[in-house]
């Protein structure tokens, strides 16, 4: 049986959907959780002062005085370490980020996981964030509890639009190629366990696999099966440090019957045998 995961407390939200935490990391009760776990809501950051790193599915990202970072649902997640961080985390039910929103977030998160924000976006989201805290601290009847809301899509509307003019200014890929391939991404979330062949999702997108190749190389810089390949490994990495599965069982869940075939998948992509992947990362 495989080593048991550390028990993660999960944060409660607000009984409307949301939190929001000032960081002091001076304070010990502010320490956020450092080991790998996984939540059902968005996370973003805003640091106001000193730098930090963390782990966000299994890439090191290192964060400074102006980052707003963004960590969505399902990622798996543990932060490393920090040098007088201060700053804030909202946590926030999916329901408060629009469907505008949720595209700039899938866009930014194939490039990357934080943006540099401007003095003057940073001010209105401390502004609002500072406003939001009082709030959510006072929220009881029906008006309150409305009012927190839109504050609080406010602070995720400001964000995207800050993702959007500077996290993505510097992308050469085209609308078109961007939306194939979120919507590519998005198959592979539904289908993944069902089919691992770049023609069925280039099936599924009305276009041809050659096409699918140029368009996911263009963006992503690998072709569509090796897209597929990591976002299958990916896959089993969350399994393997979020639940208890063996590894066979992770296997089958990915809808890989021949366990030899996805051990040496798994060992050529991560470079490491699945449970030595798991023992480093419960260490």
């Amino acid at each position: 049986m495989p080593q048991q995961l550390p028990q993660h407390k999960a944060l409660i939200l607000s009984d409307f959907g949301v939190q929001l935490r000032r960081v002091t990391f001076a304070e010990e009760k502010n320490k956020p959780v450092t080991y790998p776990h996984q939540d059902d809501y968005y996370i973003i950051g805003m640091v106001e002062k000193g730098s930090g790193s963390g782990i966000i599915d299994f890439k090191e990202c290192n964060f400074s005085q102006g980052d707003v970072f963004l960590i969505q649902p399902g990622q798996v997640h543990r932060f490393i370490g920090s040098n007088d961080v201060e700053g804030w985390i909202l946590f926030t039910d999916s329901s408060f980020v629009g469907d505008a929103e949720k595209n700039i977030f899938d866009n930014f998160l194939l490039f990357a996981s934080s943006v540099k924000v401007g003095i003057q976006r940073m001010n209105e989201l401390k502004q609002i964030a500072s406003i939001l805290a009082d709030r959510i601290g006072r929220a009881s009847d029906k008006q309150s509890k409305t009012t927190a809301r839109r504050l609080t899509e406010t602070f995720v509307s400001i964000v995207a639009e800050t993702v959007q003019e500077t996290g993505l200014q510097h992308i050469k890929s085209s609308r078109r190629q961007i939306e194939i391939v979120l919507a590519f991404r998005h198959l592979l979330t539904e289908h993944l366990a069902v089919n691992r062949s770049p023609s069925y999702y280039a099936s599924h997108l009305n276009i041809s696999p050659t096409y699918l190749n140029e368009v996911v190389k263009e963006v992503t810089g690998m072709n569509a099966s090796s897209y597929i390949r990591n976002e299958t490994v990916l896959q089993a990495k969350r399994l393997l440090v979020h639940t208890t599965l063996a590894v066979k069982e992770i296997s089958d869940r990915l809808g890989i019957d021949d366990y030899a075939y996805f051990s040496r998948l798994f060992t050529q992509t991560a470079g490491v045998s699945p449970s030595v992947f798991r023992e480093r990362n419960l260490e």
